[in-house]
């Protein structure tokens, strides 16, 4: 009887990947991106990542689909076939399968069509509903703490951005599809009309080695790359705020100014860099993305689709290893800072500092 643990921690799930992945993995030191590896999932940038679960086990996730699951799920997903053949594939590349076995092919798999939904699933909008009354009441507490005494966020943000609490599937109910691995909080991804397109939930106790962040299912919602967080007082008409997840655009929000959360720095490109030009409508688009290397290239990226778009944007560098929510949680005016004229600097010349010599 085959030790299905032990064959998949034996299996080395990122050359795996980089078998199925339509295109080679995007690495950025010991972190990689791959395309999604199923045929029917149109993926036009990475959005599958590698996390070990408690068990050991190496896994993988498409962000931007919801599937996932170890290396088994991974042959069947990108070729069909049998979790017999998947096991049988497996036991191959860990030098433990007979003959037999070995010279058996997984079959290919016909790419099927996958429908682009245009609006989220009634059951995400449900979730998304009921995940924001939660957030007011008792059971909500964990995650309120959380988001107002832990990340410093207004209220007022929250409640203007229906922003929620999942207070995990043992007590809220939730179709197949949506977020379900504990305590979180709901992050819908809002259109310029406010009108709920998208949502992500943040797990408050993450298991080790998983994300922080989960998705739902491909087929409840299209992954729309931005959402708009709206103040719910405005105080600034002149600009707009880009940045790396809700949570810092939330942050923004509190403090009076429209933003744009990029739901993943590898989303950048010319559709979200057409969608923000378009919702800013001439405003000036303040890009302040992590002070990283991912970040930073995603917001000189940006900046560069968005100036050949005609768009006037302006980069904020954000000091090393910080993000937005950092920084205005130390300096809550940080960004009017960064917009203030730089005072001429003079520069005594060699006659009159010699006369003030004398």
């Amino acid at each position: 009887m085959i030790d299905r643990d032990d064959l998949l921690r034996r299996t080395d799930l990122a050359a795996l990947l980089d078998e199925l992945s339509p295109a080679p993995a995007t690495r950025l030191g010991s972190s990689a991106r791959w395309r999604c590896i199923d045929a029917g999932h149109d993926d036009q940038h990475p959005s599958i990542t590698m996390f070990v679960d408690r068990r050991g086990v190496q896994r993988w996730k498409c962000w931007s689909g919801g599937h996932g699951g170890t290396a088994i799920d991974a042959l069947l997903v990108a070729r069909g076939g049998t979790i017999a053949d998947a096991l049988a594939e497996l036991e191959h590349r860990a030098g433990s399968a007979p003959e037999i076995a070995r010279s058996r092919p997984l079959p290919s798999r016909t790419p099927t069509p996958v429908e682009t939904r245009t609006e989220p699933d009634a059951a995400l909008l449900d979730y998304v509903a009921a995940c924001e009354r939660i957030l007011w009441h008792p059971a909500g507490r964990k995650v309120f703490d959380y988001l107002v005494n832990e990340r410093g966020l207004a209220p007022a943000a929250l409640k203007a951005n229906r922003v929620g609490a999942d207070p995990g599937p043992s007590v809220l109910r939730r179709a197949a599809g949506l977020p379900r691995g504990g305590t979180a909080a709901v992050l819908p991804a809002l259109d310029l009309d406010g009108k709920v397109t998208y949502v992500q939930a943040r797990y408050l106790d993450p298991a080790d080695g998983s994300p922080k962040y989960d998705n739902p299912a491909g087929r409840l919602a299209a992954n729309p790359r931005i959402g708009w967080v709206h103040p719910a007082t405005l105080s600034d008409r002149r600009h707009v705020v880009v940045c790396e997840g809700a949570l810092d655009a939330l942050t923004v929000a509190g403090k009076g100014m429209p933003a744009i959360a990029v739901l993943g720095a590898t989303y950048v490109d010319e559709r979200v860099a057409r969608d923000v030009a378009r919702g800013a409508a001439g405003r000036q688009v303040l890009l302040a993305f992590d002070g990283d290397p991912v970040g930073r290239s995603a917001g000189e990226t940006l900046a560069a689709s968005l100036t050949s778009a005609g768009c006037p944007n302006r980069v904020l560098p954000l000091p090393d290893g910080c993000d937005v929510n950092t920084v205005l949680g130390r300096d809550s005016q940080w960004i009017a800072r960064q917009l203030e004229p730089t005072p001429p600097r003079y520069r005594v010349g060699q006659h009159d500092l010699a006369r003030t010599l004398r």
